[in-house]
């Protein structure tokens, strides 16, 4: 995926409208609707940065250049490992027991 196509995505999946991005990112509208265009141009970036800022992403993600973007690693996983890292030990111990007995039903 490219930038437009990785933005597109990312908006659908968080539920924002151009206006609101907009107003998140605060780069206007209209330049946000032209990076969305079938033929649009790379953002600068100033613009790429404060866009994946908004979206609670790294500009990398955004861009396609980080491994687990390439990978096609969805946007609930990046959250829950952010998520993840916020943890203490004794509650990242918790979540692994319970991951486990939930992975075995699967297995």
């Amino acid at each position: 995926m490219n930038f437009r196509e990785n933005l597109k995505y990312l908006m659908d999946f968080k539920n924002i409208q151009t206006k609101e991005l907009s107003k998140l990112s605060g780069i206007s509208e209209n330049t946000i609707k032209s990076y969305l265009k079938e033929a649009s141009s790379e953002p600068k970036v100033s613009n790429a940065i404060l866009i994946a800022k908004a979206l609670g992403v790294s500009v990398e993600y955004l861009a396609n250049l980080d491994e687990r973007a390439a990978g096609n690693v969805s946007p609930q996983i990046l959250e829950i490992e952010d998520l993840l890292k916020k943890m203490s030990q004794k509650d990242l111990n918790v979540l692994q027991s319970v991951t486990k007995s939930i992975a075995e039903k699967y297995s």
